[in-house]
C-alpha cells in the first residue's frame, strides 16, 4: 500500500472505534452509527464522484451521495422518539438535502434537456438503492447500540 493510504488507514480505524464506542452513550440516540453510514456512504460514491468531476458534471456529482443520505436520514428518523435538538439537526440535513437535490435537477434539465433528466434519474435512483442497502445494514434495531444495558429494550 502506498503512503497516503497507510496515512488514511491510521486516521480512519481510531476514528471507526471512537465512533463505535460513542455509540454505547444513550444520549447520542444511535447518532455515530449513522455518521459511519454517511461515511461508508461518501466512500462508495467516490469513484462516480471522480469520474462525473473528470467529465465536467459537477453539479450532479455528488447525487448519489446525497440521495443515500437523504434515505439514511429518513431511516434513521423512523421508529424512534429522537430529542429535540437531534431532530432539528437531522430536519435541517434533509431540508439542505433535498434543496441540493432539487437544485442539482434543476440545473441538469436546464443544461441538457431530457438526457439530463434521465441521468439525473438514473444517478438517484443509484444513490437511493446504496441508501437502501446501508440503511438496512446500519439502522436496524439489532445493530444500534452495542453497548449493553443502558440501551437495552424490555
Amino acid at each position: 500500500m502506498s503512503r497516503k493510504s497507510w496515512r488514511t488507514l491510521a486516521f480512519v480505524v481510531p476514528l471507526l472505534v471512537l465512533l463505535l464506542a460513542l455509540d454505547t452513550l444513550r444520549a447520542l440516540q444511535g447518532l455515530p452509527v449513522l455518521l459511519i453510514g454517511m461515511a461508508l456512504a461518501l466512500v462508495l460514491t467516490a469513484r462516480v464522484r471522480a469520474r462525473l468531476h473528470a467529465s465536467e458534471r459537477a453539479g450532479i456529482a455528488m447525487l448519489p451521495f446525497m440521495a443515500a443520505a437523504l434515505v439514511l436520514l429518513l431511516a434513521f428518523c423512523r421508529g424512534r422518539n429522537l430529542s429535540q435538538a437531534l431532530l432539528l439537526l437531522v430536519t435541517l440535513s434533509v431540508v439542505f438535502d433535498v434543496l441540493l437535490l432539487a437544485l442539482a435537477a434543476i440545473g441538469e434539465v436546464g443544461k441538457r434537456g431530457v438526457k439530463g433528466a434521465a441521468e439525473f434519474l438514473g444517478y438517484t435512483g443509484a444513490g437511493i438503492a446504496l441508501g437502501l442497502v446501508l440503511s438496512l445494514i446500519f439502522l436496524l434495531d439489532g445493530i444500534s447500540g452495542l453497548g449493553g444495558m443502558g440501551l437495552a429494550k424490555p
